[in-house]
């Protein structure tokens, strides 16, 4: 639409008046994640990390006891209580008085947190943004429905959503006449289009459509993709059929940024953030990198906040490491919170997609469901039921136990909601013996 590519060029055009900032960013964004192996994009890593440091220990009094000529690992692993119990510590001298962006999650793990970022922060955030949409085919100017729990705090008005082509589609109540409600309106729209949303919307999405064979095509959705909740095998597969679309997942958080992100080259492995962020996958109990193929802690050092520095700041999700074809470490899988992280009746660690693959055969039956490990051999399982009877309890039981011990102990209790978390998000794995 000529509409749309008007939308690129102003935007474009506005940044370039402005100084061009969002354009640098991005074109040093694109050179380090087109080129990740190069002596210039390690050169360019290597000076974000070394400003950091020198600016860390000079201006923030957390870290002003240490070596500004230091390397990362002399860092200590930090963790969100961490932060905020020396919140002012972690605020650098130079920025305190500037205008900074507060920037805060919704509290999902139980701790609301927030931080604040400096402008530059806000300019590379952005330019990632664009990056990453642009290796998932979606381009400045086009369409983006973005399926979240939209209230005044984070609503577009009207003119803003207009101007940036963009729909709010709200999703704390996902029914199913909502979602063929969304299933018109994106039939309606003839535009190219790209969805971004919760991975469980995504998967409410397409057990409805599963549920009424419904395979929509021609719709101009160039991708969907999924943030804020791992996004399993069964939502990235079946969405995708019935949408006629490539699906793919984003690690992102709101106060750091996008971490990492499947793209169109790499639909089932995360390409990592390298040029904004120093990724680390340590080992669940000790703070040494673990290797290639194996699971461990996502540490993450943002290196554009000078408000307030994040060095090695464990995001508290696990995720497995890999190696891409150019040399560059990659994210094979991400598992979600280290604290919803389960484990079978002999204490052994099990891939919470495990657990996704013993409700596939029933989703066409089920609305809702979780699965909770309560203690060290006891696993709850709720179910919200489409209808009132669930004839597979024995089955379901038994394939549980098959992975988690034929000594566990699962009981299937039968619920008629299981509520959302503030944010809209849904835990579909629960941890209650991890946790205390």
């Amino acid at each position: 639409m000529i509409l749309n590519k008007i939308r690129n060029t102003s935007f474009w055009l506005l940044d370039l008046l402005k100084g061009g900032k969002i354009k640098q960013q991005f074109s040093e964004i694109e050179y380090c994640l087109e080129h990740p192996s190069s002596t210039r994009a390690k050169q360019i890593k290597q000076l974000h990390i070394s400003n950091l440091l020198k600016h860390a220990v000079r201006t923030t009094p957390y870290y002003n006891a240490f070596n500004p000529d230091g390397v990362l690992s002399d860092f200590p692993v930090i963790r969100k209580t961490i932060i905020q119990d020396n919140f002012r510590d972690f605020q650098s001298s130079t920025f305190k008085d500037k205008a900074n962006f507060k920037v805060s999650t919704s509290g999902s793990t139980g701790v609301p947190f927030f931080l604040f970022q400096n402008t530059k922060k806000r300019y590379r955030n952005h330019a990632d943004n664009i990056y990453f949409f642009k290796k998932a085919g979606f381009k400045i100017g086009n369409k983006l429905y973005e399926l979240e729990v939209w209230r005044g705090h984070n609503q577009k008005g009207k003119f803003k959503s207009w101007l940036q082509n963009a729909f709010q589609f709200d999703i704390s109540r996902l029914t199913d006449d909502r979602i063929e409600t969304f299933i018109e309106i994106l039939k309606s729209d003839r535009q190219k289009k790209t969805i971004l949303g919760f991975a469980s919307a995504y998967e409410t999405i397409a057990q409805y459509l599963e549920r009424n064979n419904m395979y929509l095509r021609d719709l101009g959705i160039t991708t969907a993709v999924a943030n804020s909740e791992y996004l399993n095998p069964y939502t990235k597969a079946t969405l995708g059929k019935h949408l006629d679309t490539k699906v793919l997942s984003r690690y992102s958080s709101e106060e750091i940024g996008i971490i990492a992100q499947q793209t169109n080259n790499s639909p089932n492995s995360f390409v990592i953030n390298h040029a904004s962020y120093n990724v680390e996958v340590l080992h669940l109990d000790k703070d040494e990198p673990v290797e290639i193929g194996e699971f461990g802690r996502i540490v993450v050092t943002d290196l554009f906040n000078y408000a307030m520095p994040i060095i090695r700041y464990d995001t508290g999700d696990i995720a497995k490491l890999g190696l891409n074809d150019d040399g560059a470490i990659e994210l094979e899988q991400i598992e979600g919170r280290k604290m919803d992280v389960i484990y079978d009746s002999a204490g052994n660690l099990v891939s919470s997609f495990v657990v996704y693959t013993k409700f596939y055969k029933y989703y066409h039956l089920l609305k809702q469901y979780q699965f909770i490990q309560q203690d060290e051999k006891s696993f709850e399982v709720k179910l919200n039921l489409q209808n009132e009877v669930f004839e597979f309890e024995k089955e379901l039981i038994s394939d549980i136990k098959s992975d988690f011990g034929r000594d566990a102990k699962v009981i299937i209790t039968y619920v008629d909601e299981i509520p959302p978390l503030s944010s809209g998000k849904r835990r579909k794995v629960v941890n209650n013996y991890n946790n205390n």
